[in-house]
């Protein structure tokens, strides 16, 4: 056997370390630096296999194990240690692997066995039959264990001697041996002192016997007059409570009668006051109801007043406008008139004059301008002539003048052209300004039109909007009505729940409460969960109840499921959550016997007459009625109950159960379970109905608030609409305005190009040609310094010409003036009074709202527009009428109803203060004849008080006297019996001391004396066997003391010649004898006063195979370490010499008890290197032994133990958490 694995979780620095490599079956080294864990590691095994270090922890150790590092605290650590069992050293069958585990936690430790939970004494029976010893501890060596051994003293050593050879339980059994042997002795003297009382209470009672003899006679004639008299008290008991039963019989049905009366009352006032407050609630609302007519009359009064003022200010709008149409008519034919008189006095009288007038001007001025031209010509000529000297200069200079004019008439020409192009520009922009001014005409009819129709609309919208608003009163007060019957419907349904709890048990209350929930979270169907069995059957007629009730009890309650496991989810939800107690009829388990049950007139089977149910539950069903019967009358029931061992019930609810046992009585049916559920069933179908009515027009409510915000909303996008409408139609109103002026500027610009700018720039281009030509003209002839007489005549006439011409032009510009004016003023009275008047008069006197609702409409369309809004808002009007109409007959109806709902209210309160008044009389009555029952049932009481008491006394008479002795007595009366008993009485007082029970007690005396003699004999053989037993066990205990003795002396002579090949060393037994012996002891002549095993003592009494333990005083150790020298001990040895010879003393102990494995901690930390190399040599040999190969489990900081290792581990610590790992041989070595 050997450790294969080991697995480690939360123990001290180990956190979660996976299963270990596995271990090789020889030497396997463990390295690692100091505090890293190594340790840790041979503690968890020695935590497995119950070291007594951890044996019995308590809570501050069990707290030291577990991790402590980074993370969570762990609450629990275990240990798995997996053992090879191909040995079978394990007495386990058909285990070659053994797999153990101990977890450690806080308050307890749990111990695993094949992954089976077993108990810490089986695993210690277990570890002892496998060889872990708690006598040999040394098949684990932990740190210091060595340094302990180097120190101990010879009788320490000899003390760990005797645990290694097992004393321990030795001692035990001894010390437990003895407390018997004095619990005996004190038995046997505890019994002789009882046997030496019974002897002397045995004599007394021999002289009690003849006493006793006289004392019965006397006593069995009492006894005899005693029965007769007690017998007839006991028949005039019997007598008076045959007649207090049958007035309590009668008595029983009055009250009946009467809790039957103040029931029916009590339920009675229940529903008046129901009534009342529906009533109550009804008025409540039909008060509200009134305030909202009377706030809807108050509004609609307003409503119509509002349009009847805006129908008559329409009214007197359409007349006036009527009015005022017609006299616009009459003015606008006026200013027609004048209009077209002023428009053809323009065109043919003022227009033509100021145009001929204009003509005659600008001749002139042309005229004017050629004759100053030609005299400015002259002039220059003559100047010329004065100022160049010859005739080529003036040329040059003519020609030069000539090119400026031409310069100037290509100007003048540039600028007739561009004249002409603005001209023709300005023509095509009063083309394309007319085009336009047509279209946005077009355009604003028909805006105007499409407003004057969305504004229709808008009306008739306005006009839905009142009519959904009141549709929308109406549906919120019929839902808030329906919501207060549905209030009044929950309180009925929370009432109906409240009775239904009152007829359970509390538990099963709120465990059916909340199994709702849970049913719908766990998601059962009706195929799964079937709710109470009361919700699955029906009554065939009502009469059955009380039979059905009784027969079933609180089983009407148990909820019916498909299968256990349905069962099993609700219960661990209801357990998990306290939620409450329920039991649960799961189909699939329920086992039905089937009875041959009887079918006559008299008895049938009460599931077959009284139910109606569904066959999916019929098993459920047959488990609570399959084995009741319905009865006619409780003999008939007591009868078939005993003949078949079924439960028989009658219809009033007397029960005869199978066993035998009669129940019966008054029926309260008040507390019927199934009426309570009835009730409940039928308060909440009606609480769901007015539910659904509520929601019904809750939602047709909500539907007429969304028709009412959906309308709003497509008001709003009309008004916006029109809004957007009217901007737009102002907009081009304003646009058409700027266009037509722009029409208006641009024919003007047109006639001030034609007849203003061009003209005068013809009459320019006219005239350079003509200084041109004469210039031209000049050029080539003589250069004189004055002019000719045909050019001075030509100059004194142009003089004459130009200043009779300037003459004529003043006369002709005053006309022209004048005649401009005239023609002014005619424009100015056209454009700036008729024609601005006509267009008034065509729109009518139309104000800005309609102007800017409507655009420009003439005063017949607006007219006409007034007449429709007058007929619309009269239409509106008669609609408010008839909805006011309405409203005062829904609002006179309310007033009826709350003057009715008050009259019935009074009713109904005189009927309840009635029914209260009468519940008192009742509840009156109730209480006398409860106080007549309470007084019947104390004589009740009496009379079976004085019939057990007599009952009693006769059965406390014990056996009575023969027949003939008693009829003796039977003719006296009572009150000579009592004499006679009186007398008897005195007779018997003189044996008053008489001792009744002489002979039992000398009998059962007698026989306790023969017991307890028996009980000695056996306490002495007892102890007997004990005082062997103790002397076996001394025996036992100095042969095995002796034996371990030699065998370790030889192993440890054996292991330390292996150790030391040329020294030698022996342990050495001192005794007794040896101290005795000792005159001047010292360390130096210890071989001569000591005895070793090998060479026993010639003494007197001393045993040489098996010398007396208690002669032992300690065990010495003598080595030499080379071939020849002296002896040393260990007082005399190095430190490290010390530490050779303890591991040779521990090699020996397990060679004396080998175990499976050796775990071995440190053990050669204070060895050099030569006895380090003789100690891995020594395991290496006893590792890989043929005979008896051992594993052992070692850490070291030292090489050569690595280097005999088959398999190493290290052992690294981070974040204060162990890991190990597998290490080649190399890395250890290169570790160390």
């Amino acid at each position: 056997m050997h450790i294969k694995q080991i697995t480690i979780s939360n123990f001290r620095s180990f956190r979660q370390q996976p299963e270990i490599e596995a271990f090789s079956t020889h030497t396997n080294c463990v390295v690692g630096r100091n505090g890293s864990g190594k340790s840790n590691l041979l503690d968890a095994v020695q935590f497995v296999l119950l070291a007594p270090r951890f044996a019995n922890l308590r809570q501050e150790e069990r707290q030291a194990l577990l991790h402590e590092g980074s993370g969570s605290a762990a609450v629990n650590a275990f240990v798995e240690i997996v053992f090879d069992n191909a040995d079978h050293r394990f007495a386990l069958e058909h285990s070659d692997e053994v797999v153990l585990r101990r977890t450690v936690g806080l308050k307890k430790d749990e111990f695993f066995l094949q992954r089976k939970r077993v108990t810490k004494q089986e695993v210690q029976s277990l570890l002892e039959g496998a060889g872990f010893s708690r006598s040999n501890p040394y098949y684990i060596v932990q740190q210091g264990k060595v340094q302990d051994l180097c120190t101990m003293s010879d009788v320490e050593r000899l003390r760990l001697l005797k645990e290694v050879a097992g004393t321990v339980v030795y001692d035990q059994k001894k010390t437990e041996s003895l407390a018997k042997m004095q619990e005996n002795g004190h038995s046997i003297t505890k019994i002789q002192e009882i046997l030496d009382d019974i002897e002397a209470k045995l004599d007394e009672l021999q002289a009690e016997k003849e006493e006793l003899t006289a004392y019965q006679a006397l006593d069995r004639q009492r006894r005899a007059l005693q029965y007769v008299l007690y017998d007839k008290q006991l028949r005039k008991a019997r007598h008076d409570l045959d007649q207090l039963e049958h007035a309590r019989t009668s008595h029983v049905q009055n009250l009946s009668a009467l809790h039957e009366e103040l029931k029916d009352t009590h339920e009675a006032i229940r529903n008046k006051d129901a009534v009342l407050k529906t009533k109550t609630n009804a008025l409540r609302r039909n008060q509200t109801t009134l305030e909202a007519h009377e706030q809807d009359k108050t509004s609609r009064v307003t409503a119509v007043t509002r349009l009847q003022l805006e129908c008559q200010e329409l009214l007197e709008a359409v007349r006036s406008g009527a009015e005022q149409l017609q006299s616009n008519e009459k003015e606008l034919e006026a200013v027609q008139a004048e209009i077209e008189a002023s428009q053809t006095n323009l065109r043919d009288t003022v227009q033509p004059a100021y145009d001929q007038a204009v003509a005659v001007l600008q001749d002139l001025t042309t005229r004017r301008d050629e004759a100053s031209r030609q005299v400015e010509s002259l002039y220059a000529k003559q100047g010329r002539g004065q100022h160049f000297q010859t005739v080529q200069d003036r040329d040059a200079f003519l020609q030069s003048s000539v090119e400026e004019l031409l310069a100037t008439q290509r100007d003048k020409t540039s600028a007739v052209q561009a004249q002409q192009d603005t001209l023709a520009n300005l023509r095509r922009s009063v083309t394309q300004e007319t085009t336009e001014i047509d279209k946005l005409t077009s355009q604003l009819t028909s805006q105007a039109a499409g407003l004057q129709s969305l504004s229709k609309t808008i009306e008739e919208t306005k006009r839905q909007r009142l009519e959904l608003h009141d549709a929308r009163k109406e549906a919120w007060r019929e839902a808030e009505a329906l919501h207060d019957q549905v209030r009044e419907a929950r309180g009925t349904f929370q009432r109906a729940k409240q009775d239904t709890a009152k007829v359970m048990p509390r538990a099963t209350a709120m465990g059916l409460k909340a199994l709702t929930s849970v049913v719908e979270q766990e998601g059962l169907t009706s195929d799964q969960y079937f709710g109470m069995l009361m919700d699955n059957f029906v009554l065939r007629d009502d009469k059955y109840q009380t039979a059905v009730e009784v027969a079933a009890q609180n089983a009407l309650f148990h909820v019916v499921v498909d299968t256990d496991v349905t069962a099993s989810r609700l219960m661990k939800r209801l357990e998990a959550d306290k939620l409450g107690r329920v039991t649960f009829l799961p189909l699939n388990q329920l086992r039905i016997d089937q009875p041959n049950l009887p079918q006559s007139n008299d008895i049938r089977p009460m599931l077959d007459l009284c139910l109606q149910y569904d066959r999916k539950v019929e098993r459920a069903l047959q488990h609570v009625f399959g084995k009741k019967l319905l009865a006619r009358t409780p003999e008939i029931a007591s009868e078939w109950s005993a003949q078949h061992g079924v439960d028989a019930i009658t219809l009033d609810g007397d029960l005869c159960s199978r066993k035998g046992a009669l129940t019966g009585g008054y029926v309260d049916t008040s507390k019927s379970r199934l009426r309570a559920h009835a009730k409940q069933t039928e308060a909440q179908a009606a609480l769901q109905n007015v539910e659904t009515l509520h929601q019904g027009k809750s939602r047709e409510a909500e539907q007429v608030e969304q028709q009412v915000t959906n309308l709003m909303q497509e008001l709003q996008r009309q008004e916006s609409k029109q809004a957007e409408l009217s901007r737009m139609v102002q907009g081009k109103e304003m646009e058409l305005d700027r266009i037509q002026a722009r029409l208006e500027n641009h024919k003007k610009q047109v006639e001030m190009v034609e007849k203003t700018l061009i003209p005068p720039l013809e009459r320019d281009i006219v005239a350079l040609n003509g200084d041109m030509d004469r210039l031209k003209a000049e050029m080539g002839t003589p250069l004189t310094q004055t002019l000719s007489d045909e050019d001075r005549k030509l100059l004194a006439t142009l003089k004459e010409t130009q200043t009779r011409l300037v003459a004529e032009i003043e006369s002709q510009s005053d006309k022209v003036a004048q005649v401009g004016l005239d023609r002014q003023k005619l424009q100015s009275l056209l454009d700036d009074n008729l024609l601005k008047r006509q267009r008034e008069l065509r729109e009518g006197g139309v104000d800005g709202r309609r102007r800017q609702s409507h655009g420009r409409l003439s005063s017949a369309a607006v007219q006409a527009e007034q007449q429709e809004e007058l007929a619309e808002c009269q239409r509106r009007l008669d609609d408010a009428l008839r909805v006011k109409d309405e409203i005062e007959g829904r609002l006179e109806e309310s007033r009826r109803v709350d003057e009715e709902l008050r009259g019935e209210i009074i009713v109904v309160k005189n009927e309840l203060e009635q029914l209260k008044s009468e519940y008192l009389n009742v509840s009156k009555r109730l209480e006398e004849a409860q106080n007549e029952t309470e007084r019947l049932m104390n004589k009740r009481s009496m009379c079976i008080s004085t019939r057990e008491e007599k009952m009693r006394s006769i059965r406390e008479l014990g056996s009575l006297p023969p027949p003939a002795e008693l009829d003796k007595h039977s003719g006296k009366s009572t009150e000579a019996l009592k004499n006679s008993i009186e007398g008897v009485n005195k007779k018997l007082k003189k044996y008053s001391h008489i001792n009744n029970k002489a002979f039992d007690q000398y009998i059962n005396f007698s026989e306790q004396r023969e017991s307890l003699l028996v009980r000695k004999a056996e306490l002495d053989q007892g102890a007997e066997k004990v005082e062997e037993l103790v002397s076996s066990l001394d025996q036992q205990k100095d042969e095995a003391i002796n034996r371990t003795f030699r065998g370790v002396s030889a192993h440890f002579k054996d292991v330390f010649e292996e150790l030391v090949p040329n020294g030698a060393g022996e342990l050495i037994l001192r005794t007794a004898m040896d101290e005795a012996m000792e005159d001047d002891a010292n360390d130096t002549d210890q071989d001569d006063d000591s005895v070793n095993a090998d060479s026993p003592k010639k003494a007197k009494g001393f045993d040489a195979n098996n010398p007396d333990v208690n002669l032992y005083r300690g065990i010495g150790i003598q080595v030499r370490f080379s071939a020849v020298g002296e002896n040393y001990l260990m007082s005399q040895l190095s430190g490290g010499q010390k530490a050779l010879v303890s591991l040779a003393l521990i090699f020996a102990i397990q060679r004396c008890d080998p175990a499976p494995f050796y775990i071995l901690d440190e053990l050669d930390q204070a060895l050099d290197a030569s006895y380090r190399a003789a100690v891995a040599n020594l395991i290496q040999k006893q590792a890989t032994s043929t005979e008896n190969p051992t594993q052992f489990i070692v850490s070291t900081f030292r090489p050569e133990l690595v280097a005999i290792a088959n398999r190493c581990y290290g052992i690294s610590l981070q974040n204060k958490v162990s890991r190990i790992h597998p290490l080649s041989k190399k890395d250890a070595l290169h570790f160390i």
